[in-house]
C-alpha cells in the first residue's frame, strides 16, 4: 500500500460543474434534468420528472456541459449520493445540489472515483466537510480540499473495470429478480384468481 497516494479531490480533477443555485424553468415537455432527488444508489433514476425546453438547454448548461462516465455527487438533500453518467444521461440538464466531476487524465480514473465516493469511508470524510444544522451540505471549496487516497492509475483502472463489472452483474440479477417476481405474480394470479 506505499503505492497510495493522498491529495484533495480538487487537484485530481479536471472538470467540476456546479450549477448549484437555482433550478432551471421548468417545461413540460424536453430536456430531463438531473437533480438530487433521482441520483440514488449509485444510478440516474428514471423517469425524470423534472424538464427543460430543448432551445433553454444552451442558454442553462454555459458552465460546461458533462461527458460519458463523469461522475455526479449530490452536495445536500442528501449529501453524498454518487452515479456515473453514460450516453444518454450526459445529454441532460443538471439542477440543483448536484456537482459533475470527471477525473484529471492518468491521475484520477472515473469510474475509480465513483466506487471511492460511494465508499464507506469516503462518505465519513465528506460528512466532515459538511455544514448546515437542518440539512447537512457541502460547498465547492470544502469539495475541493477533502482528501482522497487512490493507488497508481493502472491500478485504478484495473479496480474500476472489477467493480463496474460486478456492478452490471447486480443490476442485472436485480432485473431478472424483478421480471421472475412479475411472472410469479401473473402465473399465481392465473392459477388461482382468475
Amino acid at each position: 500500500m506505499s503505492d497510495v497516494r493522498a491529495a484533495p479531490l480538487g487537484e485530481c480533477l479536471d472538470v467540476l460543474l456546479d450549477y448549484r443555485g437555482k433550478s432551471p424553468p421548468k417545461a413540460s415537455l424536453g430536456i430531463p434534468v438531473i437533480s438530487a432527488k433521482v441520483v440514488k444508489e449509485g444510478r440516474i433514476l428514471r423517469a425524470i420528472q423534472q424538464q427543460i425546453a430543448p432551445d433553454y438547454y444552451p442558454v442553462w448548461m454555459t458552465r460546461g456541459y458533462p461527458k460519458p462516465g463523469d461522475v455526479v455527487l449530490t452536495t445536500e438533500g442528501p449529501l453524498g449520493e454518487v452515479a456515473q453518467l453514460d450516453t444518454e444521461t450526459c445529454q441532460f440538464a443538471l439542477g440543483q445540489r448536484i456537482v459533475v466531476m470527471r477525473g484529471r487524465n492518468k491521475i484520477l480514473d472515473n469510474n475509480y472515483l465513483r466506487f471511492l465516493l460511494m465508499s464507506r469511508r469516503q462518505q465519513e470524510i465528506l460528512a466532515s466537510y459538511a455544514t448546515g444544522t437542518t440539512v447537512e451540505g457541502i460547498s465547492q471549496k470544502s469539495l475541493r480540499s477533502m482528501p482522497i487516497q487512490f493507488p497508481p492509475y493502472e491500478d485504478q483502472i484495473a479496480i474500476g473495470a472489477l467493480l463496474v463489472a460486478l456492478d452490471d452483474k447486480i443490476a442485472l440479477n436485480r432485473r431478472l429478480s424483478e421480471t421472475l417476481e412479475a411472472t410469479a405474480r401473473a402465473v399465481f394470479k392465473n392459477w388461482f384468481v382468475d
